[in-house]
Formats: C-alpha cells, sequence, structure tokens
C-alpha cells in the first residue's frame, strides 16, 4: 500500500471522509490507456491518493498529442507516455506505487494486467478489438471495470454521459462492445462514460488525401475525469463491502 500525506490529501478527506482516504490510499488501480482520457483519469485518480497504481500503454508521445493529453508537453515528444505518467503520478504523491505495461494491449495478454489482482480497471483504451477483448477477460476474472467509450469527433460536453454498457445509446463504439460481449454471454455489469452526440465527419485535407479524427480537450478531459470518479465509487465500494 502506498503511503499518504494527510495534508496533501486533506481537501478529498474532508469531502469523502476519513475513511475514504484510507480507501483511496490502499486501492489497487490499472489504468489502460495513458492517452486523451487516460492521462485525464490517472490526473485524478494520482490526486485522490490513490496508493498503488499499474500504468498500461506501449505508445509515445507525438506532437500531435499535446491539444488534448496531460502527458503530452514539448519536453515529452518521443517519450513513452507510460513513463512520463508514472513521473506525473509521483510528483503528484511520492509514496504511490506505480507499474508499467508497455506493451499493446490485445486478447493474447490481457491476462497478463490482471494478474496484478487490481481493484479496479479503467479502460481508456482506443482499439475497438482491444477493449473487447480486455473487458471480457474482466468479466471472467470477476474484476471490476470501468470504460469510456468514444469520445473523438464530438464537440458537446453537455452530451456526455454515464450508464452501464448495455444502456448506452447513440454511440457506435458501445454497439460494437456490446454486440461482442452480448457473444460471450454477457449482458450486464460494465459502467462506462459516453456521448449522446452523433460523431461528427472526419476532417478531410483536400491536398494531402488523408482523414483526421478531430478530438476536443474539453471533452476527451471531461470524460476522464468521469471515468475517474466512476472508479472512485467503486473503490469506496469494494472498501465499504
Amino acid at each position: 500500500m502506498g503511503s499518504r500525506n494527510d495534508k496533501a490529501f486533506a481537501r478529498s478527506d474532508a469531502l469523502y471522509g476519513e475513511r475514504a482516504g484510507e480507501a483511496f490510499a490502499s486501492a489497487r488501480v490499472a489504468v489502460c490507456g495513458a492517452g486523451a482520457v487516460g492521462s485525464f483519469a490517472l490526473e485524478a485518480l494520482a490526486r485522490l491518493g490513490v496508493g498503488e497504481f499499474l500504468v498500461c500503454d506501449f505508445d509515445s508521445v507525438e506532437e500531435s498529442n499535446i491539444n488534448r493529453q496531460i502527458v503530452a508537453l514539448r519536453s515529452t515528444i518521443g517519450r513513452k507516455k507510460a513513463e512520463v505518467a508514472r513521473e506525473r503520478i509521483l510528483d503528484i504523491n511520492p509514496g504511490a506505487k506505480v507499474e508499467i505495461f508497455s506493451k499493446f494491449i490485445d486478447g493474447a495478454n490481457c491476462a497478463d494486467i490482471l494478474k496484478w489482482r487490481p481493484d479496479v480497471l479503467v479502460d481508456a483504451i482506443d482499439s475497438a478489438d482491444s477493449k473487447c477483448a480486455l473487458l471480457l477477460s474482466c468479466c471472467r476474472a470477476g474484476i471490476p471495470a470501468v470504460s469510456s467509450m468514444g469520445a473523438a469527433r464530438r464537440l458537446n460536453p453537455e452530451k456526455i454521459r454515464t450508464a452501464d454498457l448495455f444502456d448506452t445509446r447513440v454511440c457506435p463504439l458501445a454497439a460494437r462492445v456490446r454486440r461482442e460481449l452480448r457473444k460471450s454471454g454477457i449482458e450486464r455489469g460494465i459502467m462506462c462514460v459516453f456521448s449522446e452526440e452523433n460523431p461528427l465527419p472526419f476532417w478531410e485535407d483536400g491536398i494531402e488525401k488523408t482523414k483526421t479524427m478531430g478530438s476536443s480537450p474539453v471533452v476527451t478531459g471531461i470524460f476522464g475525469l468521469v471515468l475517474a470518479g466512476l472508479a472512485a465509487d467503486r473503490i469506496l465500494k469494494n472498501f465499504h463491502s
């Protein structure tokens, strides 16, 4: 269990309660994806005083990440996102313990992540196939997971909602994940953050003949912070059960 500086987290304890502070300090949280959504989730969970993290991300910071990712700065371009995230968490809470899983997540290695036995897993990965494999593995292992659906190509933060995955609406990514999980008999039990806003079109560069998936720091940031809230709720539920 990571140590806890009571002064650093006093404002959280005043809101959540002293016993909640114990819950956060003793919690083990795996965050899969340290990019647009995941970096904001990590930030909030670190500032709540979560004691142990497993940060899962294989990617490096690119200049195009700067508009929406906390780990992306001019000074971090080219560095591994998971390593930057670890440094940031430890700068917030030096008493935390932070491990890194730096492989692309797929069906072959989800079990390696779950061997860490997190109290809750935060899914903020982009790949639909990886997301389905990870959530299915969590369900089979009995590990609580909270998940982010599609945040890119949305502009309106007032359309962001939370619900069980099987109660979501509009989001094409959520529909695909539901379909895949139903094939394995999963029908309930994964809380997620999603948007009721229809995805906007890709931006098309007529000169380069390329399509770019636009993304707002406002929307992705709120997604990540709400996802952290869902994880915090699960931590407190586990602690008091």
